[in-house]
């Protein structure tokens, strides 16, 4: 083995101190986006990755050079297999943060399976040329898992980041690829401006995913600002915000307005006490949700009042929307304390076509008013043309 030019060897060592300073961006970055998966496992994964292709690069033929040559085939296994496990975790990450959800099996297996291929050949061949291929083979397969999950992310902010990522995997692709010809007839290695053009894309490729989770970090505070903590249903500020979006697109307008509140909640609380009450709150917001389209707006009004309004189709069946919401609320025990049908909801229903939000909703809260004196439990509705 022989060390790298100056210039390489600066640079590489660069590019190292550089994933120091980006792993904790990406730890900082995680924090903020908490609860976003993938963030700070792209940060430990790109460092974990550097820290191997400097250990092949690098300190490998530097440990050669000084005569330690069998400590330094040991450097060059050694940072291969890591850079491999990396970069399968590099893959991971990117599918963990697109598709927010635990990896399957099938995904946590590329960790193991990125292992066995530097392993093979490491056991197998143990020349360094031989372990460079393994962590090319790595490599393109990892980029191509990354590239099939960044096209997922087709809605503005992220689609251009995403396009930019999916740009920089395929031009590392195809710059890994190139060694693997010459290889095979002998010829391996790499120039000053291959490496040059390689740090260029890696950094394009972990700016491009820092605003990814900047993206997401300030998508996450938004919902913060818009939704109730306890229940995740929309705030009041939630609410104007959603009907101004909507206004903005120029879809239709609500036509219906579903407005109930929990019967004798007082007593509840009283009885089981109120962190009883709010997981009696935090459940029936889940049922509720069960029961509603994901363009429905379900709004928490106040205290166990909620209410949820309607357009298009399901305004038309509000009522019919009401009754499966009644009915679903009725037949779960909403906490350990209580049996199915304990707990009980007053609604009131009021469709009007054309009318204002405001009226929708004077006219639902007047026909919740409606249900209660009737002998709560129960559901009325009523229409712009009088009461049904």
């Amino acid at each position: 083995m022989e060390p790298l030019a100056d210039g390489v060897y600066q640079t590489l060592l660069i590019d190292l101190v550089l994933a120091a300073v980006l792993l904790a961006l990406f730890a900082y970055a995680g924090r903020l986006s908490r609860g976003v998966r993938g963030v700070a496992a792209w940060g430990v994964m790109y460092f974990l990755y550097t820290l191997g292709t400097a250990m092949l690069d690098v300190i490998g033929p530097l440990l050669a050079h000084g005569g330690h040559l069998r400590f330094a085939v040991q450097v060059v296994n050694a940072g291969v297999l890591l850079a491999c496990v990396a970069l399968a975790g590099l893959a991971g990450a990117v599918i963990g943060f697109v598709q927010q959800r635990p990896l399957r099996a099938s995904e946590r297996a590329l960790l193991p399976a990125a292992a066995l291929i530097s392993l093979a050949a490491w056991l197998g061949w143990g020349s360094r040329d031989a372990q460079t291929v393994a962590l090319t083979i790595v490599e393109l397969a990892a980029f191509a898992l990354m590239i099939r999950h960044l096209l997922a992310l087709r809605q503005p902010p992220e689609r251009l980041p995403a396009r930019l990522m999916l740009a920089c995997c395929a031009g590392l692709g195809l710059l890994y690829g190139s060694v693997l010809p010459g290889w095979w007839q002998g010829r391996f290695g790499f120039s000053d401006s291959w490496v040059n053009v390689d740090v260029s894309l890696w950094f394009m490729l972990n700016f491009c995913m820092l605003m990814l989770a900047s993206f997401r970090a300030a998508e996450g505070l938004r919902r913060s600002a818009m939704t109730d903590p306890l229940t995740g249903a929309l705030n009041r500020r939630g609410i104007e915000d959603a009907l101004l979006l909507a206004r903005d697109r120029r879809q239709a307008s609500p036509d219906a307005a579903i407005h109930f509140d929990i019967d004798h909640f007082k007593d509840i609380n009283d009885r089981h006490g109120h962190a009883i009450g709010d997981e009696v709150l935090r459940r029936l917001a889940e049922v509720v949700r069960a029961q509603l389209r994901a363009d429905d707006l379900f709004e928490r009004f106040g205290g166990d009042e909620f209410t949820i309004l309607l357009h298009g189709d399901a305004s038309r069946g509000a009522a019919e929307v009401a009754r499966r919401i009644h009915a679903a609320v009725k037949a779960q025990a909403l906490h350990g304390a209580a049996a199915p049908g304990e707990v009980t909801i007053s609604i009131g229903v009021h469709v009007e076509p054309g009318a204002s939000v405001e009226a929708l909703m004077r006219g639902a809260d007047a026909a919740l008013y409606r249900a209660k004196q009737q002998g709560r439990d129960r559901i009325v509705a009523s229409s712009g043309l009088g009461s049904d």
